[in-house]
This record gives C-alpha cells, structure tokens and sequence, in this order.
C-alpha cells in the first residue's frame, strides 16, 4: 500500500493495496527491478513516475556497476511541486545488513527551457557549469553530476547514520531538500544547496524531470516558466564496492522514496503497510494523497 505524503495534510490514513513487485532476471549476472509509482502532488497535479535499478550487463559495465532510471510521465508538469527532483534508496545485504559504498560515476538527461503559453519549450544543454541553448531541436544531453558549487546538476550522497524509517542507505537529488526532516525526523537526506543550484538561487529547480504527458511541449504556471529540466528520463551511473551481481529485491526491498518539488513538497513513500511505523516514529503530523502504486 502506497502512501505520497504533501506538507500541506496532517492526518495519515491506509492506502489502497499495492501489487507485489516481480523481480526480471534478464541473465544469472543482470538484474532488473522498477518501481512505478501513481499519484498526486501537492499541487494536485497526477503524478506517474518510476525508478529502475539495474546491473551487470543491463547497466552496460562490469559486475559492480549500478544504473538508476528515473522517468516522469503522468500528466503534464504545471507547478515545482510536480517535478521529480530526488530519489532516496537502499542497498543492503540482506543476510548481514551492510550497504556497499558506490561511487558515482554519471549523470545524463534531455533538457529543456519549459515556456509558459503557446511558446514551445526550447531546447537547451547544461555541462556544468555552462548554459547552450537552441530552439525546439534537440542538443546534446546534460551532464547531471553535481560534485562542485553551482554545479546545478543531481548530487549523490550516503545518508550516515540511514533514517530508521524507510531503511535509505542513499539518495541523488537536484535540490536542496531541506526540510526533509519534516518527513523523516533526523533525516540527514538533505542536498547541498550551493552544489545543486545555479549562481541565481531562482534556478534550484533546474534539472528536475517533468513530464510532458500525450504531448510534447507543457504549459507551466509562473513559478516553473523559464525553469530548465529534464523530460521524461534521466539516467544514473555508479560503481559499488561490493559485486552486485547476486543483487535482488531483497537487497531493495520496499526502501524507496521519490521526492518532488523543492523541499520536497510531497514524497512518495514504500510499503505503506509500514504505516504504523510511522505512527510509532512521531509522524502523525504526515498524511498522503492515495494512489496506485504498481511494482515489476
């Protein structure tokens, strides 16, 4: 059972019921495995979006490299608080709990300058720390690795100590999320600002993925015009200290959570089965918008 959680509510109430994930071994040495998941933003807008992690071969690399796949693709972004802008994750060895250290190696993605009105949104590249832009042909795809100051792009960070709750090891974000501990009390899950932002602070939530619906262009409200982000995909590259490919869902398990807008303003938890975790944990003060939450 899903939960998304918006700051805006403050009550928590059961989700509907979610369908078991189904793990896809492509070969004894690859594993694939998506989480999809449907909902609302705060901003009330449908959310869809996914996250597919892979090895091995389907990472395209060596035995200890990892891919994440982020796609947004519900209905089309209107607002910041439905852009994807982070994704928390966990990796562990079931039978001794220890996560491996990964090392991020890339990041890259489609961008786009999304134009209020009739105007098509205009193709743009960012190689930190420059701007090329064009009209509505495509450019070559954004760097996204954020290491360095107004590298504007998605920082990779290892939570230390993980939040009890959900057991995240990980997470990659392009803003600073820092009042991810209105979700998660004591979550350390919050990104560098300086890092992730442009020179101008209006830019925080440039390089998030949006999604463009049926269609191709959007027409966001004032807040997000002119803002510079990834449609639809964006793709994450690392190694891990440890060979991953005996890696399964139960190295995963429910811990995942997405995180939109730029504070987050929602979140999209796992298992909400674990609801009353969160009641035990203090979060009676979360609630969540239901939706259908499908794993593969």
């Amino acid at each position: 059972m899903p939960s998304t959680i918006p700051r805006s509510f403050f009550r928590v109430v059961p989700a509907a019921a979610g369908v078991a994930m189904l793990l896809l071994a492509t070969t004894a040495s690859a594993t694939t495995i998506t989480f999809t998941e449907s909902g609302f933003s705060a901003e009330h807008t449908p959310l869809t979006v996914s996250a597919t992690l892979a090895t091995a071969a389907d990472a395209g690399g060596p035995d200890n490299a990892l891919m994440i796949t982020l796609r947004s693709f519900g209905a089309p972004t209107v607002a910041k608080a439905d852009v994807l802008t982070s994704f928390y994750f966990n990796i562990a060895d079931p039978a001794t709990g220890v996560r491996p250290t990964l090392t991020y190696i890339s990041g890259t993605g489609q961008a786009y300058e999304v134009l209020k009105g009739p105007a098509n949104d205009k193709a743009v590249s960012w190689k930190p720390q420059t701007w090329t832009t064009s009209g509505t042909g495509a450019l070559a795809p954004s760097d996204l690795v954020a290491k360095n100051d107004y590298d504007e792009g998605w920082q990779f960070k290892t939570l230390n100590p993980p939040p009890a709750f959900p057991g995240l090891g990980f997470g990659i974000g392009t803003v600073g999320n820092s009042d991810i501990a209105d979700f998660f009390p004591g979550s350390n899950g919050k990104f560098n600002g300086k890092v992730v932002r442009g020179h101008d602070p209006a830019s925080m939530i440039n390089l998030g993925i949006y999604s463009t619906g049926t269609g191709t262009d959007i027409n966001p409200n004032n807040g997000l015009s002119g803002a510079r982000l990834i449609r639809t995909e964006a793709v994450f590259r690392f190694t891990s200290s440890k060979d991953l490919d005996s890696l399964t869902k139960s190295w995963v398990q429910g811990n995942v959570t997405f995180g939109f807008g730029t504070g987050p303003d929602s979140v999209m938890l796992p298992e909400p089965g674990t609801l009353p975790m969160l009641a035990t944990g203090g979060l009676f003060a979360l609630g969540w918008i239901a939706r259908r939450r499908m794993r593969r």
